[in-house]
């Protein structure tokens, strides 16, 4: 069902709420049904036909449902009726965050997939870490107890995800989910309600079979909710409170004059609900800096935001035309970070971009390898906030080796090879179409920026690329591209290949035969069973791991001793059935099984971390 308005978390668990526990164990089966009924918009809202009798009508106030007296259903059992719950469920869900107030961009994952900050419409006023406050003595903050509260909600509804998994996790369980998401939001646990949402758009892309859906990215997701709201439920949490809480809003200091140059624009598509687009600059000491337009959307959002105009200044470049043009700005404000703020006294026009290979963007790519290496994977481990705009970011020279489905092999000038895969893998952008054609490409050098994988071995996911200037095989680009492709918005024909001798190259089939193919580096084969130990309990449950074989003997024979002793404990655990004093068994929380697994989950992301890292450097 499309056209729905969204709704807010409060309205979708109020109804819930007054539905009677007889119906309420039949709303997944409603949904199901929802979705072929029809939708007509109307002045106030949206009407939903049911049957030649029946229809749910959706009141919005400025494009939201806001209450839930605006859900009207016309049947006999009205409000309290599964029809009403069907299309409110259906609806997107509108998180009621501002667009200052979302979560920060720099983790894409996109990074890896993952949550953004859309640019202030006005400078923001400066951030706030929650009320935690700090005692007489000056000793660290602690949570108040309603920050407790609302940790101790998100982790107990986090517990009950993980004991369902995705098979088992429906609309009572995502709702229950939205509702402790917006007291943790409301009691100042950014962070937390940040990955919370992230979770929940996750389960219902999983239970819609969205294509769009990577089991991965919501394990990571699940990981982080457990793990922040299990530290905020004590008194005295370990680490600094305020990372813990996140912030609000960012700060946006004032900037002297800045001239900037573009470097690449980059789609975004956050599990978070947000898309829009992240344009890179440069200053003239090669700092970067960045300028984003991110909003509640999907993504043809993404999509279409490359052409939306830069809300810095009155310039009139869109992100696209940016992207390879220059910026002069006065009266400037910007995040810590680096992120450009859009406030009224803002002056910014229009000047003169360079290419890659002058400066001062030629001096990105003249970094040793090992030091940008070492930078990006110490970016990955920070905070959000704290995360420096493009520290993530790599800027290589390769020569393409070949392609293989739809990644690519390249080499670098000392002799690593490392493998470029898409940056999103929705099919409305061209990131997967370039990327299969740049793998004909064999021969070619190209000047490459590409996000860091933390998680996979010396993988990187590629920006965009620039031809190297030279007379063998390569790219030959439109003047209008000034000399380098933005993968995720610049589409790449054959006739753009170049062989050695300055003719068209163009291949004789959609690939190179699998003998001439260098295939993508393995990672570590112990520590990817672990990882699909970690993955299957978030898609089956706690039991589908209390029937798991087990496999902790293999994880000694490769040296991962501790792995084996958690992932032993997290069998345990989920076999472990409490029963009372005649034979019978007795409630059981799931919160020893939940922590038993966020120790195998912590430990397998820190040794795949460990592991791609060390895989980069000698």
């Amino acid at each position: 069902m499309t056209g729905l308005p969204p709704v807010t978390a409060p309205v979708l668990a109020e109804a819930l709420d007054a539905l009677p526990a007889r119906l309420r164990r039949k709303v997944d089966d409603a949904v199901v049904r929802a979705g072929g009924w029809p939708v007509t918009g109307t002045a106030d809202g949206v009407t939903v036909r049911v049957d030649e009798a029946t229809t749910v009508t959706l009141v919005t106030v400025d494009g939201v449902v806001c209450r839930a007296a605006d859900a009207r259903c016309s049947c006999l059992l009205a409000p309290n009726c599964l029809h009403r719950m069907a299309v409110l469920a259906l609806a997107p869900v509108d998180d009621g965050v501002p667009v200052d107030d979302a979560p920060p961009v720099d983790d894409a994952p996109p990074a890896a997939g993952r949550p953004v900050d859309p640019a202030a419409a006005a400078d923001p006023p400066v951030g706030v870490a929650g009320d935690a406050v700090a005692d007489a003595a000056g000793s660290p903050p602690a949570p108040t107890g309603r920050q407790r509260a609302a940790a101790d909600g998100l982790w107990r509804v986090g517990v009950a995800v993980l004991a369902a998994g995705t098979v088992g996790c429906g609309v009572v369980l995502r709702t229950a989910l939205l509702r402790a998401v917006h007291e943790a939001r409301a009691n100042g646990l950014h962070r937390a309600a940040a990955s919370g949402t992230r979770v929940a758009a996750g389960l219902r892309a999983a239970r819609e079979g969205e294509p769009q859906h990577r089991l991965a990215d919501l394990t990571d997701d699940l990981r982080e909710l457990l793990a922040v709201s299990r530290r905020l439920r004590g008194d005295a949490p370990a680490g600094d409170l305020g990372a813990l809480l996140g912030t609000a809003r960012r700060a946006y200091d004032p900037q002297a004059g800045l001239r900037l140059y573009g470097l690449c624009t980059v789609p975004v598509v956050a599990d978070s609900g947000y898309a829009g687009v992240v344009t890179y600059l440069a200053d003239r000491d090669g700092r970067l800096w960045m300028v984003a337009d991110l909003a509640p959307g999907d993504v043809g959002r993404a999509a279409g935001a490359g052409d939306a105009t830069v809300a810095v200044g009155e310039s009139g470049l869109s992100h696209r035309q940016l992207t390879r043009a220059g910026l002069v700005v006065s009266g400037g404000t910007a995040s810590e970070s680096g992120q450009l703020g859009a406030g009224r006294a803002v002056r910014a026009a229009r000047a003169a971009g360079v290419g890659w290979a002058d400066e001062p963007l030629a001096g990105l790519w003249a970094q040793p390898l090992p030091d940008q290496v070492r930078r990006a994977f110490g970016a990955v481990a920070l905070p959000l906030p704290e995360r420096p705009a493009g520290a993530d970011l790599l800027f290589l020279t390769v020569r393409v080796l070949g392609g293989h489905d739809h990644t690519v092999l390249v080499g670098t000038d000392d002799g690593a090879v490392l493998t470029l895969t898409v940056a999103d893998e929705h099919t409305a952008l061209p990131h997967r179409a370039n990327l299969r054609l740049l793998g004909q490409a064999v021969g070619a050098r190209l000047r490459l920026v590409g996000r860091l994988d933390p998680t996979r071995r010396a993988t990187v996911q590629a920006l965009a690329v620039g031809p190297v200037d030279g007379d063998g095989p390569g790219l030959t680009l439109p003047q209008s591209w000034a000399g380098h492709v933005d993968l995720g918005y610049d589409r790449l024909h054959a006739s753009q290949l170049r062989a050695g001798d300055g003719a068209v190259a163009v291949p004789p089939h959609d690939r190179l035969p699998d003998a001439a193919v260098p295939r993508p580096r393995l990672g570590d084969p112990a520590l990817g069973l672990l990882r699909r130990q970690v993955e299957r309990v978030v898609s089956g449950g706690r039991a589908i791991q209390a029937l798991a074989d087990p496999t902790e003997r293999r994880l000694r024979l490769a040296r991962l001793d501790l792995g084996a002793h958690l992932l032993a404990a997290m069998g345990s655990a989920a076999r472990s059935r409490p029963r009372d004093a005649f034979g019978r068994l007795t409630d059981d929380d799931g919160q020893a099984f939940a922590e038993s697994w966020l120790a195998v989950a912590v430990y397998e992301e820190a040794a795949s971390r460990a592991s791609a890292e060390a895989s980069w450097l000698p």
